[in-house]
């Protein structure tokens, strides 16, 4: 049988069937439980399986089948910090969550969270939130800028309900990693999106809710028009896995005029016939996202 991983918590998985939509707890076969001591990102939310049930209404994991995408993050500590944590498989869109004020969102962080996606090759979805509060041209600018470059970009507002049923309909049906700092709105967004105020901004979780399924590592919530939301905490803070596609994708402009600097191997800081330079100061190219490309390719 197949299913997908919607919770795990210590050595325990529960897994949504495919076929009929049950929710199975599961433990792994022993050669991948063995595996798992080693490997901590062996089996992560949104993991497709095949499992075996057994007595009790449970199951027992088999196999993993191979992940079409993945969002990851750098691990914690100075140990961790070049080492790759994946945190969700699988994962159609991310959804990646800024205000326009209150707090005013950074061109910066936006894409690096945009590299991290497209790192893992999960397509990055841009929802601005607060859009009764803009007034910012440089808010306008950055939105025609991330349009023109192929990117979905939503604006909503929980005030006005504005963008909210137009968002529903790009998720129906997909699996959607959520991200986005503190105070963004992110809480209201999801209850927004569920039709039912589930996502408590306070955090205190809503425990009874069967939709909901809550680990130390990632909030599930199934959408009640089909597909399911992935809020996993400390997204705040991505990491880059030295992943120079990622970075190359999402910067593919200036990555493309760097093919006319004078030195292939250009540094586009200050050598003579630097093409980028030269599409910065003639104001092609935001300094904004040239300075974000340099500090994450140092990365």
């Amino acid at each position: 049988m197949k299913g997908f991983v919607i919770n795990k918590q210590k050595g325990l998985f529960k897994v949504k069937d495919y076929e009929n939509g049950e929710l199975v707890n599961c433990t792994l076969r022993g050669r991948l439980f063995k595996q798992l001591e080693n490997k901590k990102s062996l089996v992560v939310v949104g993991d497709e399986v095949e499992y075996q049930p057994v007595y009790g209404g449970k199951g027992v994991i088999t196999e993993i089948i191979p992940r079409k995408s993945k969002l990851s993050r750098k691990g914690a500590g100075k140990k961790g910090r070049h080492q790759e944590q994946i945190i969700a498989a699988n994962i159609d869109y991310a959804l990646l969550v800024f205000s326009v004020e209150d707090p005013p969102y950074k061109l910066n962080l936006i894409e690096r969270y945009i590299v991290s996606a497209e790192a893992g090759n999960i397509e990055p979805i841009i929802c601005f939130t607060k859009i009764d509060l803009a007034g910012d041209d440089n808010y306008k600018k950055d939105v025609s800028h991330l349009e023109d470059r192929g990117y979905k970009v939503f604006k909503t507002s929980s005030v006005t309900k504005k963008g909210i049923e137009t968002l529903k309909g790009e998720l129906g049906n997909r699996k959607t990693v959520l991200a986005g700092s503190s105070g963004v709105g992110k809480s209201t967004l999801v209850n927004l999106l569920l039709e039912e105020e589930i996502a408590k901004t306070n955090n205190v979780s809503n425990s009874h809710y069967k939709g909901k399924h809550t680990t130390t590592s990632s909030t599930v919530y199934e959408l009640p028009f089909g597909g399911i939301l992935i809020d996993v905490p400390g997204m705040r803070e991505f990491g880059i896995i030295n992943d120079s596609a990622g970075i190359e994708k999402t910067f593919a402009d200036i990555v493309e005029i760097a093919q006319n600097c004078k030195f292939s191997d250009c540094s586009h800081t200050h050598e003579p016939g630097c093409a980028v330079k030269a599409a910065v100061d003639s104001g092609e190219i935001d300094e904004r996202r040239y300075l974000n490309f340099l500090k994450l390719m140092q990365e």
